[in-house]
């Protein structure tokens, strides 16, 4: 028996006719009889009741069709599969992310995806995220993975993979330690920013997003920030916090790495302002993404959720 003799079958089924049925087949009707005959011998059951008039499923055609029925989905699943497979082989996928989150995503994304699709090329893009949101919509990359907000939200579709947690950093040895508020139900100390009107702040640079956010959260605490000095990578200002040159915003994700010789700073939620911003990854909309790009969305979006 072979798959095509269950195609017979379903088509004799649903045409009740021997004649109808050879021509959706494009077969002869004396040969679809005959391999219908050879498998009703093959089986030693009748599939059909025979009729001048008609052509019916017998009871043991009935049981035939349905456990056959489900070998030709799971055959023609089989086949898509393949072809997936197939169409990845030489698929690739350009990614954009920043510097800084580059060094902390890329070893957990790419092992594991590529372990999973071993034939599809991944090329990584890094620059800055409001740069990466542009190459999106251009399709310079299939996805970019940012922070929000959006500069272009009209155009980018995204999903959400985590929530970014931003923490107030202060130098080990500050005298504001004085006015933490230890929390047992939280990892890190409770601050009033408004404590901190008179420090120097160490500010991500004015071209980056989260800029505008940093002035609203002191200006929300009832001050205009003394801003020391701004750089462009989250590692430098936690780093020059902790060598005690200032305080500031830091994402929550620094805090899981500790450099040697680098002193650590002292990390604290800011009273009564939880400061969160969604890290998604982005691609233009209305865009068809490939087998390769549907695969890795997939993919990262179950990863995040580990």
């Amino acid at each position: 028996m072979q798959l095509k003799d269950i195609e017979y079958v379903s088509a004799v089924a649903s045409e009740k006719n021997f004649s109808a049925a050879a021509e959706k087949l494009f077969i002869s009707q004396p040969a679809l009889s005959q391999a219908i005959k050879r498998l009703e011998n093959e089986l030693g059951v009748v599939l059909f009741n025979r009729s001048t008039s008609s052509v019916q499923l017998s009871s043991a055609g009935e049981l035939f069709l349905a456990e056959g029925e489900t070998l030709l989905r799971l055959s023609h699943q089989l086949k898509q599969h393949m072809a997936n497979l197939a169409a990845q082989k030489s698929g690739s996928i350009r990614i954009g992310i920043s510097t800084f989150y580059s060094s902390y995503y890329l070893a957990r994304i790419l092992p594991a995806f590529r372990s999973l699709h071993p034939g599809i090329r991944i090329s990584i893009v890094e620059g800055k995220s409001h740069e990466l949101e542009s190459m999106a919509v251009r399709e310079e990359v299939d996805f970019s993975l940012i922070p929000m907000p959006l500069d272009q939200p009209e155009l980018v579709r995204c999903h959400i993979l985590h929530q970014e947690q931003i923490l107030f950093a202060i130098p080990a040895d500050s005298p504001l330690r004085s006015q933490l508020h230890v929390s047992m139900s939280m990892d890190f100390p409770f601050i009033d920013l408004s404590c901190a009107s008179q420090e120097p702040f160490i500010f991500l640079h004015r071209d980056q997003r989260f800029y505008a956010t940093a002035l609203r959260l002191c200006q929300d605490a009832g001050f205009s920030p003394d801003i020391a000095c701004e750089l462009t990578n989250w590692d430098a200002i936690n780093a020059l916090i902790g060598s005690g040159a200032g305080v500031g915003f830091v994402p929550e994700l620094v805090t899981q790495r500790n450099l040697k010789d680098v002193p650590v700073p002292i990390y604290c939620r800011i009273v009564n302002q939880l400061v969160t911003r969604p890290y998604v990854i982005a691609y233009k909309k209305e865009r068809e993404l490939s087998p390769a790009a549907s695969d890795f969305l997939e993919f990262i979006q179950a990863l995040f959720k580990e």
